[in-house]
């Protein structure tokens, strides 16, 4: 059994069809990295996007940390808020403006009606939670009881 010896027209053939394949997986693997790029980019760029949208969604029907919410506006967050103290208690704010705010107007902003009891509660004392599902508007509660019963009459 001899080898037998290839012409060039069947070289150049095998030739050709190992350049396409060789073509066809360096296509492959930098379109597979250049995809990844933009996924990293946008997940870098867009990161408190994700975790805001997340959040709006992920913690209805739970306890808000207060770090997550703007007492004044009565909004979450896109980031973590500053923790500030008055008149002993501590509330927690997006800007030294909205804190500016609340002392200005301390009566009208610093206490809230309980939406299942009917209690005026001190937001600094409240429990926090969203009002409702995808929205960014947060209500305070003043005992685990009407947050639990809150929710329940919202399913």
């Amino acid at each position: 059994m001899s080898k037998r010896k290839l012409t060039k027209k069947e070289l150049r053939e095998r030739q050709v069809i190992e350049d396409k394949k060789s073509k066809r997986t360096l296509l492959i693997s930098f379109s597979s990295f250049f995809v990844l790029a933009i996924l990293f980019y946008v997940f870098i760029v867009f990161g408190h996007d994700t975790k805001y949208a997340y959040r709006k969604y992920a913690l209805y029907g739970k306890e808000v940390p207060p770090e997550l919410v703007c007492m004044d506006g009565d909004k979450l967050l896109y980031h973590k808020s500053i923790k500030l103290s008055y008149k002993g208690k501590n509330y927690s704010f997006c800007s030294q403006d909205c804190y500016d705010h609340l002392v200005d107007h301390f009566q009208k902003n610093a206490f809230i009606t309980d939406p299942f009891s009917g209690d005026t509660i001190c937001k600094a004392d409240a429990l926090i939670g969203l009002k409702s599902l995808g929205k960014p508007e947060i209500i305070y509660f003043q005992s685990i009881k009407t947050f639990n019963q809150y929710y329940k009459s919202r399913k």
